[in-house]
Parts: structure tokens; C-alpha cells; sequence
């Protein structure tokens, strides 16, 4: 009996839906990915086992690889606020900075602010890449720490009041966010600030092992 071979033919797969699908999902992703901004003081935070996250409403004081102590105030409204309070509370301290209105809404602006408080004036009208450049060339000093001018503690003093006042919170959210290559005694004098101040709760940031940013 004769075989019959049956003619194979090769199946044929339209791919061009596919490849619109693919390219959309592309388009919408890079659209709505958010990118890690620059940041004005670079950290590379001690990696730790620690899961809980960090509030962003919180005020975060960071110290860099040279010892050098920043603050950031997560919530807007309160920036001005404390700023306020800080001049209220030491007027005759810091006498003759001029704090108007323009200054407090820049102040506002301000992503991390690190310097003596009679810079504060000149520092506010500085862009993002500005004090980028400031922060590599060593001229944004920090807040002071020593004991012969504890502006840290006058700022401490001013959040302290300002959450009391506003959210009934003697404590307020306090974070410390040191760089892996800081030297200890700076991160320890800002705990010892915030004990002097009777700030006893705070959180300490790190980078959760594993976790690459």
C-alpha cells in the first residue's frame, strides 16, 4: 500500500501586536520611573538587618564622612515654623540676621540645610547643584556642634517646642543618618546633643544588607 506524506508547513506567528505591546510597556515605564535625585550631601549609610522603615515626615539629621552635621525637615509646614521658633527662642543670641519673607519661603525649599545660621541668609538663594558644589569644595561648613557654639542644640530646642506646640509631642520624630565612613564621635556628639536636649527617642538610618541602591 502507498504512503502518503503529508506536507509540513511551517506556522507563522504574527509578531507585530507583540511588539507594540512590548514597546508601550517600555514607553510606560520609562515615563513613569522616578529617578534618585542628586543629593546635595552624598551617604553611603552602614548596612544593618533592621526592616522598619523610616517616616518620611521625619527631621533627619545627617552626618557626612567628615564629621559635618546636616538637618532636613520632612514635613513643609513645619520648616517655617521652626525656623521661626529658632529666632523667637534666641533672638538676642543671633542678633541682626535678617529673616524675611522671602527667606522663610526659600528656607522652605531647601532639601537639607548645613551651615552656621548667619550663612542661612545667602544659603536659602542657593540652587540644588549650587550647594552640591558648595558641599564638594568644603564650604558648607555644617551646623555647629561645640560646646562654645551648640547652634545644633538651639535648632533641637526649636523643633522641640514647635512639635509641642503643634502635635502635642514633646518627642518629636527624630532621625540620625550617619555615612558609613564617618568618624564615630560625630554621630556620637549629636546623640549626646539630643540627650542634653532631653530628646530621648530617635531612630538611626541604615541601609538594609543586601539592598543595593
Amino acid at each position: 500500500m502507498p504512503k502518503f506524506k503529508v506536507k509540513r508547513s511551517s506556522t507563522w506567528v504574527d509578531m507585530t501586536a507583540m511588539c507594540d505591546v512590548s514597546f508601550l510597556l517600555l514607553s510606560f515605564f520609562i515615563l513613569t520611573a522616578k529617578f534618585k535625585p542628586t543629593e546635595v550631601v552624598p551617604i553611603k549609610s552602614p548596612t544593618s538587618r533592621a526592616s522598619e522603615e523610616v517616616k518620611e515626615d521625619m527631621v533627619t539629621f545627617t552626618v557626612d564622612a567628615d564629621g559635618k552635621t546636616y538637618m532636613s525637615i520632612g514635613k513643609p509646614e513645619r520648616k517655617v515654623q521652626i525656623l521661626e521658633k529658632f529666632f523667637s527662642l534666641n533672638k538676642d543670641k543671633y542678633p541682626g540676621i535678617p529673616i524675611t519673607d522671602q527667606t522663610k519661603k526659600l528656607f522652605t525649599k531647601l532639601e537639607i540645610f548645613g551651615t552656621p545660621v548667619n550663612q542661612l541668609p545667602s544659603v536659602v538663594t542657593k540652587s540644588s547643584t549650587d550647594l552640591i558644589e558648595l558641599q564638594r569644595s568644603g564650604e558648607l561648613k555644617g551646623i555647629p556642634t561645640d560646646s562654645t557654639d551648640n547652634q545644633l542644640g538651639d535648632w533641637i530646642m526649636a523643633i522641640r517646642y514647635v512639635y509641642a506646640e503643634q502635635e502635642n509631642n514633646d518627642q518629636p520624630p527624630i532621625a540620625i543618618k550617619g555615612d558609613q565612613e564617618t568618624n564615630i564621635k560625630g554621630v556620637k556628639r549629636v546623640i549626646e546633643i539630643l540627650k542634653e536636649k532631653d530628646v530621648n527617642k530617635y531612630k538611626l538610618i541604615t541601609t538594609l544588607e543586601g539592598k543595593v541602591d
